[in-house]
């Protein structure tokens, strides 16, 4: 479906449960276009939930099977603990989202994933940004590709280490949580990669982002403004990675201008582990689908 002039990015956001969104959009384009977005793209980028999908779509893995994982298995992950203390637990034990990726996900090494993949995460020890790649990072003389034989899984366990939501991954000499912190939207960075990496020019690169629900109702004025009582603990999580989103498909649409193409719906504020609404989000999918065929259609196809 791609032409060869052109360099195809997908980039995918974090957010949790809202991943469904996107898992049904993709799956719709499957099914509408009779295509897998493995061979859509010549470079995938994905955040949190993002990289869960992303590492599904490298792995020529159907999205409707994806849709399927989000609706049988969420309510599954974020179940909360019995016992939590909540200033010295995590909300949610790591082990169960650990036994669905391997139950859903390959254990390949990163280094012998041939589709282009960047997986984002935050080395939290070091204050310092964190980038999985696949094994283009070699092929393009990166010497210093340390995580090769880092497997998909583990990878997307460390970008899903929501703070307060998992506890961080330790892998590899790092401790490692959610790649939201600084890149929920990968947009920028995978433009900058198709720049640096790849010798592209910004004219060559086209980018279909997806997002997980711009809230329209995050805060209200109200009297107290503590961590708990105002900015709501958690929830200033999702509001960190939702400046972070918006802020990432700005700049993109001012590099790419009408190569950038942003996908993300108005919702109500619903967590990251909201598993309430996961219909609704899939029918948001499926509309937004409906309004933008033939621009995604046009968009996979420009020459």
């Amino acid at each position: 479906m791609n032409n060869t002039d052109t360099f195809h990015i997908l980039a995918l956001d974090g957010g949790g449960t809202r991943g469904i969104y996107t898992a049904q959009l993709l799956a719709t384009i499957e099914q509408a276009f009779q295509i897998r977005i493995r061979t859509c793209f010549e470079l995938i980028a994905g955040t949190s939930t993002g990289s869960i999908i992303a590492g599904a779509a490298v792995s020529d893995i159907p999205m409707q099977d994806i849709v399927e994982l989000f609706d049988t298995e969420t309510p599954h992950i974020f179940r909360r603990r019995w016992y939590r203390i909540p200033l010295f637990l995590s909300k949610y034990p790591s082990q169960k989202l650990t036994q669905i990726l391997a139950a859903h996900l390959p254990a390949t090494p990163l280094g012998e994933i041939e589709t282009p993949l960047m997986i984002t995460s935050s080395e939290i020890s070091k204050s310092d940004v964190h980038i999985f790649r696949s094994n283009y990072a070699d092929k393009l003389g990166e010497s210093n590709h340390v995580d090769k034989d880092v497997g998909l899984r583990d990878a997307i366990l460390a970008s899903c280490a929501a703070p307060t939501f998992f506890a961080p991954k330790p892998l590899n000499n790092f401790l490692l949580a959610d790649g939201g912190l600084w890149a929920n939207n990968p947009s920028t960075i995978a433009f900058t990669e198709a720049i640096s990496a790849f010798g592209k020019d910004t004219r060559e690169v086209r980018m279909l982002s997806l997002g997980t629900g711009h809230s329209v109702n995050m805060y209200r004025n109200r009297r107290g403004w503590g961590f708990i009582t105002g900015w709501g603990g958690a929830k200033l999580t999702s509001y960190v990675m939702s400046l972070q989103s918006q802020a990432s498909a700005n700049m993109a649409k001012l590099l790419l201008k009408e190569n950038y193409l942003r996908i993300n719906p108005e919702i109500d504020f619903w967590e990251l582990d909201t598993i309430t609404q996961l219909d609704n989000l899939k029918s948001l999918a499926k509309r937004d689908f409906e309004k933008n065929a033939e621009g995604i259609e046009a968009f996979l196809r420009r020459m």
